[in-house]
């Protein structure tokens, strides 16, 4: 699927919300009820309602393989019901199409949501990543940037939040902002979150960073840049936010503060902090 740069704007939300505990849990509990259920309530009240239910349930959940094994079952269930409910003078053939197509069906049920599941995945995957440059997607970094000031706010642990700009260079090919991102997660811990928040403005999210830990980031930053991708200080102005949890804010005023010292950084040293304690 190809991708173009406002991929993270989709609206990309998972049908079912079912965990994979509880869905085991219904799972192990619903093919025997379901026997029950078929068995007295007779094969014309039930159809194939009872069984497509869970085979559907576990493709989703537990993927292909699952759902196979889970259709399997289900249709050994209805073959048992088919075969001691049959009717009397019931041709043999009849009974033997019954069961072959209702194996069938349950595992075209299986194939089907697991292959949905697996599209849904791989979109929700892509829409997190910028297809530019390979940093997290704006849609994204707004979501874990609300959950790490919330989380700030609850429990006092700081966090920082830098903001730069990096400036055209002159023949500058394709490759130049991602090899930016690259070189920034380099110089970044793994907890730490890198995200392109427009064209040529990306930010780090810091987590658990306390002053004068996010200068010292940012220094490290510039050095790196400079050292590999030659891109001066005076082309990369940096604002850096600190959020110590203990005032109220919000992941939207904590960005806006960052993205309004911007412009002094640019007009002045090229690197402009603010705390918010």
């Amino acid at each position: 699927m190809a991708l173009t740069p406002n991929d993270h704007d989709l609206a990309i939300d998972s049908p079912w919300t079912l965990g994979e505990r509880a869905a085991l849990v219904i799972l192990v509990a619903l093919v025997p009820a379901i026997l029950v259920l078929d068995h007295v309530a007779g094969r014309e009240v039930s159809l194939h309602l009872f069984y497509v239910v869970p085979v559907a349930l576990a493709a989703w959940t537990l993927g292909q393989g699952g759902g196979y094994v889970i259709a399997l079952a289900s249709g050994a269930s209805w073959a048992f019901v088919a075969v001691a409910s049959q009717m009397p003078g019931r041709l043999p053939a009849s009974v033997a199409w019954d069961i072959v197509s209702t194996f069938a069906l349950f595992l075209f049920v299986a194939h089907l949501v697991a292959r949905h599941r697996r599209f849904v995945g791989a979109v929700r995957s892509m829409a997190r990543v910028d297809a530019g440059t390979g940093a997290l997607s704006r849609r994204e970094f707004d979501r874990l940037l609300e959950a790490e000031t919330s989380r700030s706010r609850r429990y006092r642990r700081p966090i920082a939040l830098a903001v730069f700009d990096v400036a055209p260079a002159r023949g500058e090919g394709r490759g130049h902002l991602p090899a930016v991102v690259r070189a920034v997660r380099t110089h970044v811990r793994e907890c730490d979150s890198v995200a392109r928040i427009s064209d040529r403005r990306f930010a780090v999210l810091l987590v658990e960073c306390k002053p004068p830990e996010p200068m010292l980031v940012v220094g490290r930053l510039r050095e790196g840049l400079d050292a590999t991708l030659r891109i001066r200080p005076q082309d990369l102005a940096v604002a850096v936010a600190t959020y110590g949890g203990g005032l109220p804010a919000s992941a939207a005023s904590l960005l806006a503060l960052a993205e309004n010292h911007i412009q002094f950084a640019r007009a002045g040293p090229g690197v402009a902090e603010t705390r918010v304690d």
